[in-house]
């Protein structure tokens, strides 16, 4: 059965989740509420977009409600959150990967990224971390609202778009009781209100203002979120030892391991995830021969263990360095990811740059310092491990 022509299939003029009007044209999601608003009848697109380099094996446990796309600079979708463009796009620009000698037009879709660290259920904003409180305003209900801006930079591959510079100014707001400071907000794509853009002008390279340089169109966007443990709805697997030894035949990081400090949830059967080096993970560190003897014939109250605490991991492309080295090389993952217009701090930074490469863990060698054993391995999901009953 073949598809309606485009030219026959409706297009809503108001939001089926909020009732919000749209803007005119062919809307694919709604401003104010983030909501799909595509009509069910749309032909599929010729193109798909490209697949992760490794997709997982199950679904994230939540899921935004925002509008996503896939840029050049992440291997994940990332949330649109404000701007100038209605529509979602995947042919929208970063900074550092504008290739062409000319600046951007006026009909050219440019990424920015507000300067956000993911929290549980969205993002937040940070007054002194690239945002400032432009004052408040007191409502008669009792509430106030916050107004914050931040300043960004939009900035094309060295050596392309005449060496300009596009300056943005953003603005977000928060609610908040009257009479009360506030020095930071959080921001949830499918509650609050698209983050705005305030003002935006192209700078020279010597730094002078071009105001009659045509201003392209702008995606506001929250920093690249990679899934990782508690994204995902997944629990650790119990197996006999013989079937875990099988389970993890294909796995770079051989032997049995016990939970770090940091990953040991009492009463609870999962692992907890800690903020390691390589970001959000669970810790793991090596079992030896004679510990895991041990284990079998002292009581847990006397080792501090029982055989319940073994397990085997499974990575089949894990990243392999010593901590030392490890901290030197997030200097320049930083680095990495300034260039492509995104300040972010060093665990998600770290998650950014292993998913990009598509690493499945992190093996830190000399790790003493930190985790009193010679090897440390970081899971990324509760699926990479099994535990091994007695």
């Amino acid at each position: 059965m073949s598809n309606p022509p485009d030219h026959a299939i409706r297009w809503p003029r108001f939001c089926r989740h909020c009732g919000q009007p749209l803007p005119p044209g062919r809307p694919r999601f709604c401003i104010e509420c983030g909501g799909d608003v595509t009509p069910h009848d749309l032909p599929l697109p010729a193109a798909t977009m490209p697949a992760p380099a490794i997709a997982p094996p199950s679904t994230p446990a939540s899921r935004r409600s925002a509008p996503t796309v896939r840029l050049g600079n992440a291997g994940v979708e990332q949330s649109v959150i404000g701007g100038t463009v209605r529509l979602p796009t995947s042919g929208a620009v970063p900074p550092g990967l504008w290739v062409l000698d000319e600046p951007p037009g006026a009909d050219v879709v440019l990424a920015i990224y507000a300067p956000l660290r993911a929290v549980v259920g969205g993002w937040s904003g940070l007054v002194g971390k690239g945002w400032t409180l432009d004052g408040s305003e007191d409502r008669p209900d009792g509430r106030a609202i916050f107004r914050f801006s931040a300043e960004i930079e939009w900035f094309p591959a060295r050596g392309c778009g005449a060496g300009l510079r596009l300056r943005v100014r953003i603005g977000a707001e928060s609610r908040g009781k009257e009479g009360r400071e506030r020095r930071g907000f959080r921001y949830m794509a499918h509650h609050d209100s698209p983050m705005t853009l305030l003002a935006a002008q192209w700078y020279a390279p010597d730094g002078l203002p071009m105001p009659m340089q045509p201003v392209p169109q702008i995606q506001i966007m929250a920093p690249p979120r990679v899934p990782r443990i508690s994204d995902y709805d997944e629990q650790v697997v119990t197996m006999v030892a013989s079937e875990a030894q099988i389970w993890a035949s294909k796995s770079q990081v051989a032997g049995l391991y016990r939970l770090a400090s940091a990953s040991i949830q009492s009463g609870m059967s999962n692992p907890m995830q800690a903020q390691t080096p390589g970001g959000r993970g669970i810790i793991l560190l090596p079992v030896g021969r004679l510990e895991n003897q041990l284990r079998g014939i002292i009581p847990q109250s006397i080792i501090g263990f029982g055989p319940g605490d073994r397990f085997r991991v499974r990575m089949e492309r894990p990243y392999s360095c010593d901590l030392a080295a490890w901290n030197r090389q997030l200097k320049k993952i930083r680095v990495e990811a300034q260039d492509l217009g995104m300040p972010m701090e060093s665990e998600p930074v770290a998650e950014w740059w292993l998913d990009r490469n598509g690493y499945d863990g992190l093996i830190l060698t000399k790790a003493q310092s930190r985790y009193a054993a010679e090897r440390a391995v970081i899971a990324f999901r509760r699926s990479q491990i099994v535990r091994i009953t007695a």
